[in-house]
C-alpha cells in the first residue's frame, strides 16, 4: 500500500488516496493443481510442472491415494483424495481435470463455481446433457474455461495447413483422417459404456477437432457408425464418421484399433494435388499440378468412342512432386502438451487468444453427439 499526493490545479486542493500495489500477474507462475492421476493426468502434471516458468504444481488429486502420494514425492505439492477438499486449496489457480469421462462436465462445473479456472480433458463431455451444462458454464464464466484439444499442435497437422495456404492443392475437396492403432482387444475401463469410453470419446474428439479446421463453413451434414469387433467390454473399438460442410468439403474420420495393415493417417485431396502422411507422421508427400499451368478448353463428347481413342481430356500433366520432412521433428506427444501448457499460459497471463475456440471444442461434442445417436446401442443411457 502506498499513498499518492495530486496537485488539483483548477480547485488548487491537495488530494490524497491510498492505492494498492498491482501484483505482476503477468510474470508469476500459475498455481495449478490436477485431478486424475491416471496416464494423461500424471503425464500432463510432469510437463507442466517442468514448465516453472510458467507453472508451479500445488495440488494433487486421485481417488488412488498411492498415485497421490507416488506424485507428491515426485514433484511436490498437496495431495486430496477428495474432489470437493481438493477445490477449497487456497493456492491453486488453475485446475486441470483428468478424471474418467463420464465426470468431466459435472467436475467442471464444480471448479468453476470454487473460483478456479479449468482446462478440461476431452472428451469434455458425453451427453447432451454435457453439452447444454458447457454452453451455460462458457457464457457464465468467460475467459475462465479452457478445452484440451491438444492434438491440434501437432507438427504434421500445423506443417499441412501451412502447404494448403500456399495454394499447391488447389480447392480442397475430400479429407480423410484415419487414426489406426496397433491389432488390440483394448480391455481397459476405456471401452466401458459406463465410464463414457469407446473410440468415438477417446480419440474422436481429436480427429473431429482436426478435421474441422479444414471446412471453410459451417457443418451440414453428419454420418457415423460404430462398431465393437475385438474388445472384450461393450464400447466401440472402430469409427467412421463423414462430415459435409456447407461448402461441399467432406471429411472422412476412421478411428479403429483393428486394422493390421494401417493406412496413410491422412490424405488432402485438392483440385491440383493431394497430400499424404502416414501414421508415424514424420514426412509429408506432395503432387501437385505446376502453378503456372492452367486446365486448356475440353468439352465432352456424347458419342460412341472409336477404338483407342483416349478416355480423357489431357495426354500429360506437369506434376511436381515432393516430400517434405515433418518440422520439428520431434517426439509428437511430448511437443502437444508443451505447446498446450504455454498457449494457456499466453492465454491466463498475456491475453492472448486461446487457438482452441471454446465454439470450436463444442461444436466437436456436438457432432459426437449426433454420432451417438444415429448408434443408440453406445448410447451408455440405453445400457444402464
Amino acid at each position: 500500500m502506498k499513498k499518492i499526493i495530486l496537485k488539483n490545479l483548477d480547485r488548487k486542493k491537495i488530494i490524497t488516496i491510498t492505492v494498492k500495489k498491482k501484483e505482476n500477474l503477468e510474470m508469476s507462475a500459475i498455481k495449478f493443481g490436477v485431478c486424475g492421476l491416471g496416464r494423461i493426468g500424471a503425464y500432463r502434471c510432469q510437463i507442466f510442472a517442468r514448465e516453472e516458468n510458467y507453472y508451479k504444481l500445488v495440488a494433487l488429486c486421485d481417488v488412488d491415494s498411492t498415485r497421490v502420494e507416488e506424485l507428491k514425492a515426485q514433484l511436490g505439492g498437496r495431495g486430496y483424495t477428495d474432489f470437493a477438499e481438493f477445490l477449497t486449496d487456497p493456492d491453486m489457480e488453475l485446475v486441470i481435470i483428468a478424471t474418467r469421462n463420464i465426470d468431466h462436465a459435472r467436475q467442471a462445473a464444480q471448479a468453476l463455481a470454487a473460483g478456479k479456472l479449468v482446462l478440461l480433458e476431452k472428451p469434455i463431455g458425453v451427453t447432451t446433457e454435457d453439452y447444454q451444462l458447457l454452453r451455460e458454464l462458457d457464457t457464465k464464466y468467460p475467459g475462465k474455461l479452457y478445452f484440451c484439444h491438444n492434438h491440434r499442435f501437432e507438427p504434421a497437422f500445423q506443417n499441412t495447413l501451412a502447404i494448403i495456404a500456399e495454394g499447391l492443392l488447389g480447392n480442397i475437396q475430400v479429407v480423410k483422417l484415419c487414426k489406426h492403432h496397433s491389432f488390440m482387444r483394448r480391455k481397459d475401463w476405456q471401452m466401458c459404456l459406463e465410464f463414457g469410453g469407446g473410440l468415438l470419446n477417446v480419440w474422436g474428439p481429436h480427429l473431429l477437432d482436426q478435421g474441422l479446421q479444414f471446412l471453410r463453413a459451417s457443418v451440414r451434414e453428419v454420418w457415423g457408425r460404430l462398431r465393437r469387433i475385438l474388445t472384450p467390454g461393450d464400447a466401440d473399438d472402430h469409427v467412421r464418421i463423414m462430415i459435409e460442410g456447407e461448402d461441399g468439403v467432406i471429411v472422412e474420420i476412421e478411428i479403429s484399433n483393428v486394422v493390421a495393415l494401417p493406412g496413410p493417417y491422412c490424405i488432402i485431396i485438392g483440385d491440383r494435388g493431394t497430400l499424404s502422411y502416414d501414421q508415424e507422421q514424420k514426412e509429408i508427400r506432395i503432387r501437385y499440378l505446376d502453378p503456372q499451368f492452367q486446365w486448356p478448353e475440353a468439352v465432352v463428347d456424347p458419342g460412341t468412342p472409336s477404338r483407342g481413342s483416349p478416355m480423357y481430356a489431357d495426354e500429360k500433366l506437369p506434376w511436381i512432386e515432393e516430400v517434405r520432412k515433418v518440422e520439428p521433428d520431434t517426439n509428437i506427444w511430448e511437443y502437444v502438451e508443451i505447446e498446450l501448457a504455454r498457449h494457456l499460459y499466453a492465454a491466463i497471463r498475456k491475453n492472448v487468444p486461446f487457438p482452441i475456440k471454446n465454439s470450436e471444442a463444442l461444436e466437436v461434442l456436438r457432432i459426437t453427439e449426433i454420432v451417438r445417436k444415429q448408434n443408440p446401442q453406445f448410447d451408455r443411457r440405453h445400457t444402464l
